[in-house]
């Protein structure tokens, strides 16, 4: 028969303790160190494994715990920061879509406003196409269509600002406004393109999308 004392003993050996050792078991140690990470390194590290998840398993399937796990954090301190799947969601997606925009600033650098606007289309429409979180994202999950369609508005949004940011920068003159809206027809015009591609595959060889936005898109900004 075993004792309280060997009890212990035995209990705290199977946890990765040392009965006696002033040692906490192992898995105490384990949340211990994950703690001591800051909590902006916290944050990176749940939108990075989130990012993998959401990728993988897709928007429907994701899975919370699993986020948590692989971030190597408890489930509270995710909850902490993102209450619920959606607003984790959103914080991905505005993370990569804030990492799109600056792809699309350092692709067009020093050009002038019409060969940006090419190559931002260019850009634009291979970046959604190639990344497959943003596929994801933009155009793919219809499973999931209502948070989908939030997240293409916001993409919608976010691409229209910062492209008629770096069009202004790039010489554009035209009113404010009137860029704005030509902008987001362009990035709608990108969605669609990818959303309905046209069932001639050399349409979407790298040239001929550069030469449909060189002959119909970049007229509309000056």
């Amino acid at each position: 028969m075993t004792g309280p004392r060997e009890a212990a003993s035995n209990a705290a050996e199977t946890l990765g303790g040392t009965a006696g050792s002033g040692e906490p078991p192992r898995d105490l140690r384990q949340r211990k160190r994950r703690n001591t990470r800051s909590p902006a390194d916290q944050e990176e590290a749940i939108l990075a494994a989130a990012t993998d998840e959401f990728t993988i398993a897709g928007i429907a399937q994701a899975n919370v715990d699993a986020v948590a796990a692989r971030a190597g954090v408890s489930r509270s301190t995710l909850y902490r920061r993102f209450p619920n799947k959606d607003a984790l969601l959103h914080a991905v997606a505005a993370d990569r879509y804030e990492r799109g925009m600056r792809t699309l600033d350092a692709a067009v650098a020093g050009l002038g406003p019409s060969d940006a606007v090419v190559e931002a289309f260019y850009r634009g429409a291979q970046m959604i196409s190639d990344d497959p979180l943003l596929n994801r994202l933009i155009l793919a999950d219809h499973g999931v269509k209502r948070l989908t369609a939030e997240l293409g508005a916001l993409f919608v949004e976010v691409a229209t600002a910062r492209i008629a940011a770096v069009l202004r920068d790039a010489g554009a003159q035209m009113p404010a406004d009137d860029l704005a809206q030509a902008v987001e027809i362009h990035v709608r015009l990108v969605i669609s393109y990818l959303e309905m591609p046209s069932s001639d595959d050399s349409r979407r060889e790298p040239t001929s999308v550069r030469h449909f936005a060189a002959t119909f898109l970049a007229p509309m900004i000056w």
